[in-house]
């Protein structure tokens, strides 16, 4: 009687275990394909997205922060054509690669960006027609079809130091990995260090109670 009650309690502490293993699993960040609409993505013109975004700006990206996810940018704006005025330097999040269905940025990239959010905090969202249409790199030709598709002269930021951003949210030193791999943190690491053992220990239970 006595063995069978070893078995059953190795049985439960063992599944306990393989739950709070699963449980940590799925709770770390995962990458998914981006999957198109039924009949493709749809045939969106500059000047559409141009209609469709609450804001829009052209900038220069100065910084990517790609320890976050989606990631996010610090955006030196030149001009705004939509959405009304703002400072010089935003915040912008909801970046990210082709396989999430994002817009990725670039340090030294010269962009038109669709957002969304209030300019005046210093921090805005990508905003996204459909997938992957965030930004579009500035042209003069294209500056003009948004200067005309908007009806009205562009703003110039803002030159407000209160609004900007502190270094320490893009202290990122070293090399910017334009295409980050999704990695585990220390919490994550602990946690698989503390399971590891109780899943290992529980089968070896599981495995001599079973040859009693």
């Amino acid at each position: 009687m006595k063995i069978y009650v070893f078995r059953l309690m190795s049985i439960i502490v063992l599944l306990i275990d393989l739950f709070a293993f699963t449980q940590w699993i799925s709770s770390t960040p995962t990458a998914h394909a981006c999957t198109q609409p039924p009949g493709g993505l749809p045939d969106y013109t500059l000047e559409d997205r141009v209609g469709f975004a609450p804001i829009v700006l052209e900038g220069h990206v100065v910084e990517v922060n790609p320890s976050l996810y989606p990631v996010t940018a610090m955006i030196e704006v030149k001009q705004y054509f939509k959405g009304g005025g703002g400072p010089s330097i935003l915040t912008v999040s909801n970046f990210g690669d082709s396989s999430m269905c994002l817009s990725m940025v670039h340090v030294g990239d010269n962009i038109i960006l669709f957002a969304s959010g209030d300019p005046s905090s210093g921090q805005l969202t990508a905003f996204y027609a459909s997938q992957f249409d965030a930004v579009t790199p500035s042209t003069p030709e294209r500056v003009q079809r948004v200067v005309d598709a908007v009806g009205q002269p562009p703003i110039l930021p803002d030159i407000a130091p209160s609004l900007t951003p502190e270094p320490e949210e893009f202290a990122s030193g070293g090399e910017v990995n334009n295409n980050p791999m999704v990695s585990f943190g220390p919490l994550e690491l602990c946690l698989g260090l503390l399971f590891a053992p109780l899943l290992l220990g529980s089968v070896l239970v599981v495995g001599r109670a079973s040859k009693k």
